[in-house]
């Protein structure tokens, strides 16, 4: 009877032992992952701080942005000045507290040198032609590529998230 129990002890162990937890992340992309959330980051508080030139720095030089910020890029994607001019334009005037970005939560995804981030943010935008601002969730999706280890947006596409918030819609 002992004998048994310790064939079965025996083999438990060399199975333990043989368990382990494979890590396939691609090489970098820990480090990537956090450069990039830095990035977002820097993105949202450039926003919040109506500083245009240091948004505009995050972007490579042919980037894109379709969303509703910009009316006439919901239908068609802009080049990132023709959007940050059209928003500069809207908040234009407005209380500094009228604007503000706050990132609730990213997903992110990393492939080599691209990278994707699924942005939920929190936005308060002034109201045209109103004293105020409206509080509301966004969704935006960066699509991010590294040249020469540079991370920069490429395009971003972003929608007003469906009222009642943007909570875990999956």
């Amino acid at each position: 009877m002992r004998r048994p129990l310790l064939a079965a002890l025996w083999l438990g162990f060399l199975a333990a032992g043989g368990c382990r937890i494979e890590d396939h992340t691609p090489t970098g992309s820990r480090r990537d992952e956090e450069a990039i959330q830095v990035l977002v980051n820097r993105y949202a508080l450039d926003l919040s701080n109506r500083d245009w030139s240091d948004v505009r720095g995050l972007f490579w030089r042919d980037a894109s942005y379709s969303g509703p910020m910009v009316p006439r890029s919901v239908t068609k994607a802009v080049p990132i000045d023709s959007a940050l001019a059209v928003l500069a334009r809207r908040v234009e005037g407005s209380d500094q507290t009228a604007f503000d970005v706050r990132v609730l939560r990213t997903d992110f995804r990393q492939e080599g040198d691209l990278a994707g981030v699924w942005v939920i943010a929190r936005r308060q935008v002034p109201l045209p032609g109103a004293a105020g601002a409206a509080e509301r969730d966004w969704v935006e999706h960066l699509v991010l590529r590294r040249i020469g280890g540079n991370w920069r947006i490429l395009s971003v596409a972003g929608a007003s998230a469906p009222r009642g918030g943007s909570r875990d819609h999956r």
